[in-house]
């Protein structure tokens, strides 16, 4: 066994006292149902498909016996279980982190951390629900410092309150929501002070945010969420400073020193007034400046040397405009439209960001202007004019994103010709260090192509943009728009960084998506390992080559064009809108973005809830799809020679291993129960129960062959037990999700869809 006794004690504790919970609040009568569900559901943990599914199919039955009220009780029940399971395991990993050591003082390391974070789709999560479960965390971590009978009553009183809301938002969280939800995790107290430590041993960790300025697609972002994101995180950066600055204020009254009081209430006086953002901010920002150094210089003249000061005076490197600062992002067809159009809303956008940082640097308030489906040099060309015409000059710079095939295979010749027709490399030395920035896409090259095709693609254009960018005398500067799912670019920190080039690990750059944000950050023990990962990344780097290879690229194009044709066929099209919740998207207000693009055509999805799609339904098709036909087509020979290279490339051993991990999550019995309970014609669903069959088992055969593993999370065995322990407790979910789609309840399609993605710790 590889989990942690001390975990599986809190965890079988925790459960323990849900089920009084359950049973005080929902009657003994329905507690002894989702009980007895709960011990049918852990006997079938490693039973074969048709056991798994028959016995689906016996509790489907049961279940469409009971009252709509009642399968929301139990739909509670199992996602507050899943979600209690993850608290758990988040309390444990806090709690263990507390004896490791500390990032050391660093003498060679990044230039800088950059993470950029986004709010969709965690807040499918209400509000209110995310504030009970943060306590619950609380109070679990306090349990193994101390002795679950502790936090027994307590929790159980939490639990309670869990099973009385919904855990779903009723509905569309807007921008703001999102934006409070970011701010609300990596601008606490906590993380700040640790951004602050960190700086002090020379490394250098940046927040930067989407929200509020990611136009692309969304039509709920312009001017008034720019500056209302921006007035939220100045509020929590000035709330911080108000806190040390009390802290001086008191602790200076013992030395009498007035001259340093006066200037210090003067610096709380005017920082109270700055918690909006509005026109000409940058003024006071610039005020608010040359006042902390007057005092901070007083200070080190009456040799106090406050540390509260220095804290601040590090704050200040961190945040220069007391914000935290936006990405904007608009699609390049757009941007070519907005230099005619001054009326277009990104235009707007621009507009407000001379008004807002007139008097100070436009970079503090918005760090780059991405460009969306960037195809030519022409995208970029535009956007330089669209920044000047808009902020008089070129304040911001401009960073194309190749994110398909097309951008990702000609980046470098679309750089190169961008570079003759405008002094890129003059104005960014001056501005920018010569940095040069480039945003690459994982979600869309993925969705366009299946994983391992659109992976290799980032990589080769990672290191050809890598190469010419040096050559040119730049720094490169790569924003990996990754998510959170392996079909996005996540997993762990060594494998995503594995095949960069160290370019990509000096400045290193990343989206952090939505169940990630809380994951990740919202305990500064774990921010620390997150960095202290990707620090040593750096530290023990050694060269990585381009995965180059006749075989790799022949499996590869096999891949993409089987992928191709399956999600271009009609009945592909017919399958999602029957089997999986394609068609009630609209209906379950994961985020404030829309789950579908505005260009014509039924399959339009965006990449996000494209994979939630086939995260619901257990099937997790986009990651695997081709891959076992195509390792059939090779020769023995080339699949030797595959075998051989996966040993030696880093891209393709993260492949391997994201491809285990997924084939482990995998529930053909859940799949299966959607198909035969679905409108499908019967010749149809022996059609795709088939045809689903014969690749998922090659593509078993191709990772047995390839890694020579039976167990398919051999890399990480905690993480694979984790997984069959937590898998077979979301089927209940899956079967209301069913129900609620036949009952056209949308709050129980909501939360269905909530408790499965907590299961399976992600949204999409």
């Amino acid at each position: 066994m590889n989990i942690n006794e001390d975990l599986k004690e809190l965890v079988s504790n925790s459960i323990g006292c849900l089920g009084n919970a359950v049973s005080e609040i929902y009657g003994k009568k329905l507690f002894d149902k989702i009980e007895s569900v709960r011990v049918k559901m852990k006997s079938v943990r490693t039973e074969d498909t048709q056991k798994v599914l028959e016995t689906l199919n016996g509790v489907y039955e049961d279940f469409g016996r009971l009252n709509t009220q009642d399968l929301h009780k139990v739909a509670k029940s199992f996602s507050l279980m899943l979600e209690l399971i993850n608290s758990c395991e988040a309390s444990y990993r806090t709690y263990r982190l507390k004896g490791v050591k500390a990032v050391k003082q660093a003498s060679s390391g990044p230039e800088e951390l950059i993470f950029v974070f986004t709010g969709h789709p965690t807040e499918a999560r209400s509000k209110s629900f995310l504030m009970i479960m943060e306590k619950v965390e609380g109070l679990l971590l306090q349990s193994l410092e101390n002795d679950f009978s502790d936090i027994e009553d307590r929790l159980l009183y939490l639990l309670k309150i869990g099973l009385k809301l919904n855990l779903a938002n009723s509905k569309r969280p807007q921008v703001r929501d999102e934006a409070e939800h970011i701010i609300h995790t990596v601008l606490n107290e906590e993380i700040i002070q640790e951004q602050i430590a960190l700086k002090k041993k020379n490394v250098n960790v940046l927040f930067r945010t989407w929200v509020g300025g990611d136009k692309d697609g969304h039509p709920k972002v312009g001017p008034d969420t720019m500056i209302q994101c921006l007035s939220l995180s100045r509020q929590k950066i000035i709330d911080f400073k108000l806190g040390k600055i009390n802290t001086y204020l008191t602790e200076i009254k013992t030395t009498n020193e007035k001259s340093l009081m006066k200037l210090a209430m003067v610096l709380k006086k005017n920082l109270g007034a700055m918690k909006k953002v509005g026109k000409s901010d940058g003024r006071k920002v610039a005020k608010y400046i040359k006042d902390f150094e007057v005092l901070h210089k007083q200070d080190k003249l009456f040799k106090i040397n406050s540390p509260e000061l220095f804290d601040l005076g590090i704050l200040l490197q961190l945040y220069p405009a007391l914000v935290l600062p936006l990405e904007i992002r608009e699609d390049s067809e757009l941007i070519h439209t907005a230099l005619t159009n001054s009326k277009q809303t990104v235009s707007k956008m621009l507009q407000l960001l001379k008004a807002i940082s007139s008097g100070f640097d436009p970079k503090w308030y918005v760090r780059g202007f991405v460009i969306s489906m960037c195809q030519e040099s022409n995208d970029i060309l535009a956007a330089v004019e669209l920044i000047k015409k808009n902020l008089g000059d070129y304040r911001i710079p401009a960073i194309p994103l190749f994110e398909n095939e097309k951008g990702l295979l000609n980046g470098e010749s679309i750089l190169k010709k961008s570079f003759q027709q405008f002094p890129f490399l003059k104005l960014h030395k001056s501005m920018w260090k010569s940095r040069f920035e480039v945003m690459l896409g994982y979600s869309d090259s993925t969705k366009e192509n299946g994983v391992l095709p659109g992976r290799l693609l980032v990589e080769k254009a990672l290191h050809d943009l890598d190469g010419f960018l040096i050559s040119q005398k730049f720094t490169p500067v790569f924003f990996h728009g990754s998510g959170g799912s392996l079909s996005r670019g996540g997993g762990s920190a060594k494998d995503q960084v594995s095949w960069w080039p160290k370019s990509a690990l000096n400045i290193y750059k990343v989206t952090i998506q939505g169940e990630m944000v809380h994951r990740q950050f919202h305990h500064a023990l774990i921010m620390q390992s997150q960095v202290n990962k990707i620090v040593n990344e750096y530290v023990t780097y050694k060269p990585r080559k381009v995965t180059k290879s006749e075989v790799v690229t022949k499996f590869s194009k096999l891949i993409q064009i089987s992928y191709q044709e399956l999600v271009k066929g009609e009945k592909f099209h017919d399958l999602i809108s029957k089997v999986t919740p394609y068609d009630y998207l609209n209906l379950l207000k994961i985020g404030s973005r829309p789950a579908k693009r505005s260009t014509a055509g039924k399959f339009s999805l965006r990449a996000i809830p494209w994979i939630l799609c086939w995260t619901q339904t257990r099937l997790l098709l986009p990651i695997w799809w081709g891959v076992g036909s195509s390792w059939g087509k090779l020769s023995k020979e080339e699949q030797i020679e595959f075998i051989g290279l996966s040993k030696t490339s880093p891209l393709l051993q993260t492949y391997i291993k994201n491809l285990g991990f997924t084939l482990a999550k995998i529930e053909l019995g859940v799949w299966k129960f959607h198909v035969s309970n679905s409108a499908l014609s019967s010749v149809d669903k022996q059609g795709w129960n088939s045809e689903i069959d014969k690749e998922l088992d090659m593509v078993k055969l191709f990772f047995n062959q390839v890694t020579s593993k039976k167990d398919y999370t051999w890399f990480r065995p905690m993480l694979g037990e984790s997984i069959t322990y937590r898998s077979s407790m979301i089927h209940p979910l899956n079967i209301i999700q069913k129900l609620s789609i036949e009952r056209k309840d949308q709050l129980l399609l909501r939360e269905t869809v909530t408790g499965i993605a907590c299961g399976m710790l992600t949204t999409g």
